[in-house]
């Protein structure tokens, strides 16, 4: 078991976190996301919580199997994170071949039961492209996009798990704006990994551009999208608030604290400001919460 928390711990807080924040979204917001007539009620919701939990973390292995298998993965691991189960030799490239083809049809078989059947076929061609393909090596851009297309597809499904319901316009519309501002941000995650980066030749928006400008960009950009997101949904004061503050203070620490332990921090606050923004349509959902709680009583 500790073998496979090491596989997917990296990205417990940057990808399972923001997909189940987007899922209980979702499923809060009723109508306004989902093709459903009526909220479920909290308890109804909070019990199909795992479920899409479940469902994150099945397709999320299967990625990092995909992608720390690799020769220059396992060259860049051993710099940037040794700890992980193949350079730390608990597991070898072989086994993780072998467990992948096990975990992709297993996780199919799941999704017929928990829904989001057409999300994890996303996410399998998605993985192949960025790795057996090295779409996550060629240019940033191209790069940029898959992360992007990834995130809003472990969103999607874990939302259609949780909302056991399929997605409406409105909620694709709302993703494709994500899918944007993640394409335009995602740099963020290769602030801290430069050094491997290198080794393995990745060119990265920091390796490309050089680091200086690399930070004034992102400065700059995450404060514009910090605004754009809340204008989306046509918020009041209160909705821009906490994106507008966020962003600020992630331009700011890009800019000003560039130490390796300062990077880090400053790529969880993107994850927080992201799911943040997948938050924001509740607020567009008069008294969504409020409305729920008499339903504990």
């Amino acid at each position: 078991m500790k073998t496979f928390y090491l596989i997917t711990k990296s990205d417990l807080k940057t990808t399972v976190l923001p997909a189940t924040s987007f899922a209980l979204a979702a499923a809060l917001s009723g109508p306004l996301l989902t093709t459903t007539s009526t909220t479920p009620s909290l308890p109804v919701i909070f019990s199909r919580l795992p479920s899409a939990i479940l469902w994150t973390w099945l397709n999320l292995f299967i990625f990092n199997l995909a992608n720390q298998r690799l020769p220059d993965s396992i060259l860049e691991d051993s710099i940037n994170k040794p700890w992980r189960a193949i350079p730390s030799g608990r597991l070898s490239p072989p086994s993780a071949q072998r467990l992948i083809l096990i975990a992709i049809p297993l996780t199919f078989f799941a999704t017929l039961c928990l829904g989001g059947r057409n999300e994890h076929l996303i996410l399998v061609l998605l993985t192949y492209m960025y790795n057996d393909l090295r779409g996550g090596d060629s240019h940033f851009l191209i790069r940029h996009i898959l992360n992007a297309l990834g995130f809003v597809s472990f969103g999607a499904g874990a939302a259609v798990v949780a909302s056991s319901s399929p997605l409406n316009s409105t909620a694709y519309y709302w993703l494709g704006i994500v899918s944007l501002i993640i394409t335009f941000t995602i740099q963020f995650q290769d602030m801290e990994d430069q050094e491997g980066d290198m080794l393995r030749e990745r060119r990265t928006l920091p390796i490309v551009f050089g680091d200086k400008i690399t930070r004034r960009l992102n400065a700059g950009i995450i404060v514009v999208f910090s605004v754009i997101a809340p204008a989306y949904w046509r918020m009041g004061c209160v909705g821009y608030a906490m994106p507008v503050l966020l962003g600020t203070t992630i331009g700011w620490r890009s800019m000003w604290l560039r130490k390796l332990k300062d990077d880090k921090t400053t790529f969880q606050l993107w994850c927080l400001w992201l799911i943040i923004f997948y938050l924001l349509p509740l607020v567009k959902v008069e008294g969504a919460l409020a409305s729920l709680w008499p339903t504990l009583d």
